[in-house]
């Protein structure tokens, strides 16, 4: 079953996007500034009609991403789904995994929010927007499963050693 975000990772999606939002405005104003008694084809003017759609935009999003953001973990695999134009759906085998972490920055802990990061041979993937005592709880537990995987591959190769070095002794 597919566990949903905390209330609070909404408040964090809304900031950020309002943030990233702020830059962009400030960004375009400044071409504005400079592009505006520029004679050109179409008017300097449209780029308060690109503010207008980002700034839609970017108070939509933040709510569509909150309803469409899922995860689970199962004994056999950790599986996300997130997006808000289009959503990615990532799937990771546990026995695959090869690390895994913590990450909190700034706005994650202005919120009590953290990230887990699970490394694999493939590449990372991120499960966002998590409280940060029940990310401290998944990785725990991760590190606990990755630990076992590792000793059951050892026990396994030392026993495949083991086997080969009778065959030998007995061909000798």
């Amino acid at each position: 079953m597919y566990e949903k975000l905390n209330s609070k990772a909404r408040g964090l999606m809304l900031l950020s996007e309002v943030i990233l939002s702020a830059i962009l405005t400030a960004v375009l104003l400044v071409i504005w500034f400079f592009i505006k008694d520029v004679n050109l084809p179409v008017s300097a003017n449209w780029i308060f009609v690109v503010l207008a759609v980002v700034w839609i935009v970017s108070m939509i999003s933040p709510f569509v991403r909150y309803e469409r953001y899922r995860y689970r973990f199962t004994e056999e695999e950790i599986d996300v789904k997130e997006g808000f134009l289009v959503v990615q759906r990532n799937v990771v085998p546990i026995e695959r995994l090869h690390k895994v972490s913590m990450v909190s920055g700034p706005l994650d802990r202005l919120f009590g929010l953290s990230k887990v990061v699970v490394t694999t041979a493939g590449g990372d993937v991120t499960i966002r927007f998590l409280e940060t005592a029940l990310a401290e709880k998944i990785v725990d537990r991760l590190k606990v499963r990755i630990n076992s995987y590792a000793i059951a591959s050892r026990r396994c190769e030392a026993q495949a050693v083991s086997e080969e070095m009778k065959a030998d002794e007995i061909s000798e």
